[in-house]
C-alpha cells in the first residue's frame, strides 16, 4: 500500500514538473497570463481622434482651394462640437432610406470641380467601422459599400454625398430623401472655413501653364510658418542599463529571471524567452522591437476592435509619450490588412509635435501587428525633447517658407533622379520635357518636421514634403535644399 502511494506521488510530481516547465518555457503569451501592467483607460487614445484624414481639400470655386493636412482637423471631427463633417454625415444618415448608386470616376471627378469639401484618408476603413468610430448612423443602404477611403460633398448636387472605396476602386453617390435630410448642411462648413480665413491653394497649372493641365496638384501661393529646428534625443540608448532593464521587465513581467540577455558587438541588446517564442530587441538607434509567436486561436477582431487592442497595448508598453514624458500626438498613418499573409492588421502610427506632423526618413514612431486577436509584433521608435523649449520657439514671428512652385523648378532634376532610383520612372525622359513631366507627377506638397536616419544628427528639421505616389522627398523648408527621401509609407 505504501509503495502504491509512493508511485502515485511520483506520477503527480512528474506531471507537475512538466506543467511547470511548459509554463516557464513553453509557447505562452505574457499578456494572456496577466504579467504586464494594465493601461489607464483615460490615457489610451480614442479611435475617433487617431483616425484622422490624410488631408481635407476645400474648393471655394474659381480655382480657389485650401488644403488642411495636419494639426487642427476639427472641420472633420470635433468631440465638443457637432458642427463638422462627421456630424453632418450623421445628420445625413438620419434620413433613413439612402439610395446608394455606383458612379464612374469621371462623374466623381466632375463634382469635385464645384464648390465642395473632400476628406481623404491614407488607408481604407471598413464602412461599418467608419460609422462606429465617428458615431454616424449607418443607413441600410450603406451595406453595399465595403470601405471608405474618401468622402465628400459638392454643391453640384445637393442632398448627395460621395464616397470613394479605395479597396475596390469604386465610386458611389449617396442620395437621401430631400424631405428627411434637411438637417444636414455641408455647405455651411465650406462657408465657415472661408469666413475664418485660410491659406489659399491653386492648381499647379495656374503657375506652370497647360503643360501640366492634367495634374491634380494643388500648391499654396505662399506659406508663413514659425517651424524651426529643435534638438531631440533617442527614446532610449542601449547604454542606459536601468531604463533598458525596466523596458524588458515590462514585456516579460515576473518571468524576467528566465529570460536570456545577449549583447551584440555593435551594442544591440536582445532578450529572449524560451526558444525564441518571445523576443525583445533594443536597437542602437533607440528603437525597440518585440516579437511574439502566434498562440491565440481567437477569431480575428474587426478593424476597430483590433485598433483599440493595439492602442491599449502601446499604452501598457511604453505609453504614447516618450519614455521620459515628452508629449506627442498620435495619428493612424497607415494600415496593412493581413500582413505576412496572416489574418489581421498592421497599424502604423505617426506623431504630431505641437500640431505639426513628424516624418521619419527611415521607419515610423509606432508599428504594431494584431493577428487573430493577439499582438504579435510591436516596434517603437519615439523621440524625446524639451517640451518647454519647443513651445517657446513656436512663439517666434512667422517666416515665409520657400515658394512651392520655385522648389519644383529648382529641384526637378533631383526629383527625377529619386523617381528613377525608386523605379517610379523606368523610361528616360528627354531633358526638354523633364520639368513638365516631374511637375505633372507630383501628387501632394505639405510642410512638416523630419527626423533623419543618421543617429549622429540630433536636430529635427522643418521641411517641405513632396509626394509622388508612395515616395516622399524632403527639402529644407526655407532654402529648398534637398535632404532625403523615403518610400513605401
Amino acid at each position: 500500500m505504501i509503495e502504491k502511494v509512493k508511485n502515485i506521488s511520483l506520477v503527480a510530481l512528474f506531471f507537475s514538473t512538466v506543467l511547470l516547465l511548459y509554463f516557464f518555457w513553453g509557447n505562452i503569451s505574457f499578456d494572456r497570463i496577466g504579467l504586464t501592467g494594465s493601461a489607464d483607460i483615460k490615457d489610451v487614445p480614442k479611435a475617433e481622434l487617431v483616425v484622422k484624414p490624410d488631408r481635407i481639400v476645400i474648393n471655394f470655386g474659381n480655382n480657389n482651394y485650401t488644403v488642411i493636412s495636419s494639426g487642427s482637423t476639427a472641420i472633420w471631427y470635433d468631440p465638443a462640437n457637432a458642427d463638422n463633417m462627421a456630424g453632418e454625415l450623421n445628420s445625413f444618415g438620419q434620413a433613413g432610406d439612402i439610395l446608394v448608386e455606383e458612379i464612374t470616376y469621371d462623374k466623381y471627378e466632375t463634382v469635385t470641380k464645384y464648390r465642395s469639401i473632400w476628406t481623404e484618408f491614407a488607408y481604407d476603413i471598413p464602412m461599418a467601422d467608419f460609422c462606429s468610430i465617428f458615431g454616424i448612423k449607418k443607413a441600410s443602404g450603406y451595406d453595399g459599400i465595403e470601405t471608405v477611403t474618401a468622402v465628400g460633398y459638392s454643391t453640384a448636387v445637393d442632398k448627395n454625398i460621395f464616397i470613394y472605396d479605395g479597396k475596390n476602386h469604386k465610386y458611389y453617390r449617396l442620395v437621401a430623401d430631400s424631405s428627411k435630410a434637411n438637417s444636414a448642411d455641408f455647405a455651411k462648413l465650406i462657408s465657415k472655413v472661408e469666413a475664418q480665413g485660410y491659406t489659399g491653394y491653386y492648381p499647379v497649372s495656374v503657375y506652370l501653364g497647360e503643360g501640366v493641365a492634367n495634374s491634380t496638384l494643388l500648391v499654396p501661393e505662399s506659406i508663413a510658418t514659425n517651424l524651426n529646428d529643435f534638438s531631440f534625443r533617442q527614446d532610449a540608448y542601449p547604454s542606459e542599463t536601468a531604463k533598458i532593464t525596466a523596458i524588458a521587465e515590462n514585456f516579460f513581467g515576473g518571468n524576467f529571471d528566465f529570460v536570456r540577455k545577449i549583447t551584440e558587438d555593435k551594442g544591440t541588446v536582445i532578450y529572449m524567452y524560451g526558444y525564441g517564442q518571445n523576443v525583445l530587441i533594443v536597437n542602437t538607434d533607440g528603437s525597440i522591437e518585440y516579437k511574439e509567436e502566434q498562440v491565440s486561436g481567437s477569431p480575428q477582431p474587426s478593424f476597430l476592435d483590433a485598433l483599440n487592442l493595439a492602442m491599449q497595448y502601446v499604452e501598457e508598453h511604453g505609453t504614447w509619450k516618450s519614455l521620459d514624458g515628452a508629449k506627442l500626438t498620435p495619428y493612424l498613418k497607415n494600415v496593412t490588412v493581413n500582413p505576412n499573409k496572416k489574418r489581421g492588421y498592421q497599424f502604423v502610427f505617426g506623431m504630431e509635435v505641437n500640431g505639426t506632423r513628424l516624418f521619419y526618413e527611415d521607419g515610423d514612431p509606432i508599428a504594431i501587428t494584431v493577428t487573430s486577436g493577439q499582438v504579435t509584433y510591436y516596434k517603437r521608435n519615439m523621440i524625446d525633447f524639451d517640451q518647454e523649449a519647443l513651445s517657446s520657439m513656436e512663439t517666434y514671428s512667422p517666416e515665409s517658407a520657400y515658394s512651392s512652385v520655385n522648389l519644383i523648378a529648382q529641384n526637378y532634376q533631383y526629383i527625377y533622379n529619386v523617381l528613377v532610383q525608386t523605379e517610379l520612372i523606368s523610361t528616360a525622359v528627354a531633358a526638354e520635357d523633364m520639368f513638365e513631366t516631374i511637375a505633372a507627377m507630383v501628387t501632394n506638397m505639405q510642410t512638416g518636421y523630419l527626423r533623419l536616419a543618421d543617429t549622429g544628427i540630433t536636430e529635427i528639421q522643418p521641411v517641405w514634403i513632396v509626394s509622388v505616389e508612395d515616395v516622399k522627398i524632403y527639402f529644407d523648408l526655407y532654402t529648398a535644399q534637398p535632404l532625403s527621401y523615403s518610400k513605401g509609407r
